[in-house]
């Protein structure tokens, strides 16, 4: 698709303000929980929100930065200034990112082992489970935008630099070649984009639907108990009463 000049600026400009506003959001939240730090970072969950928004400000800014890191006076883009070193280094912080699904996915963990059949207390949680939780949330996050350092995958993606053949048109979403010449940078990027992003992103929302589910028939079958028990009672209750009126009226009896 061709965009006109007007497009391209809008599409530049628009991202300076959404990520100004995703930033102020996650230093909002990381100084909500700072400044009540004594009280709050006793929990885990105030801890694996700390580290969510921590690294949401990075990517949250080098989204914010849109256009300007790509490479000055590349085709068809508009507000471009940067370099290959400052297209690198946005593309690996845009792919830091992915911490934020994966520390999702920690919270739907963390709130399946409060509310499953037999659930673990905070404390329980922090000491078994929480070392594991920021573990799988940070490493593999960082370790996969590492791997795109060496293999040049941060090209320009039109909006900002991220996994991207370069040129361009060297290769397509498919994976075949657009023209006869090889890629300089980023070959097979379309592979690595689902590699590295979008196949651990769609795990990870299957694996919290699942976990949501777990949850929430749990949570239906203790309510279910809760009322069962509440008719138990509610059928006990008259046969209750009656034994003390009986009891009342022979005390009341040995008393004449």
């Amino acid at each position: 698709m061709v965009f006109s000049f007007s497009q391209r600026k809008a599409l530049s400009i628009i991202p300076h303000i959404t990520g100004a506003l995703s930033v102020i959001g996650s230093l909002s939240i990381l100084y909500d929980i700072l400044k009540d730090r004594s009280r709050k970072l006793h929990r885990p969950y105030y801890r694996i929100l700390l580290g969510m928004s921590f690294f949401d400000v990075f990517a949250s800014a080098s989204l914010g930065m849109s256009t300007w890191p790509i490479p000055k006076g590349t085709e068809g883009v508009y507000g471009a200034m940067g370099t290959t070193r400052t297209c690198t280094a946005q593309g690996f912080f845009i792919q830091l990112m992915l911490v934020s699904p994966f520390y999702n996915l920690m919270l739907a963990w963390y709130y399946l082992l409060l509310g499953k059949n037999k659930p673990l207390s905070e404390e329980a949680i922090a000491s078994k489970y929480e070392k594991y939780m920021h573990s799988l949330a940070i490493i593999p996050t960082i370790s996969i935008a590492v791997a795109g350092l060496p293999l040049t995958l941060y090209n320009n993606a039109n909006l900002w630099c991220w996994i991207a053949a370069y040129p361009p048109t060297c290769d397509n979403d498919e994976g075949t070649h657009g023209h006869d010449w090889p890629c300089e940078r980023g070959e097979n990027a379309w592979l690595f984009r689902w590699t590295f992003f979008y196949a651990p992103l769609w795990f990870i929302i299957t694996a919290i639907t699942v976990m949501m589910i777990i949850l929430t028939r749990a949570v239906r079958r203790e309510e279910k108990q809760v009322i069962e028990m509440q008719k138990q009672t509610r059928l006990r209750r008259p046969s209750f009463e009656r034994e003390e009126e009986i009891r009342r009226g022979q005390h009341l009896q040995n008393y004449i």
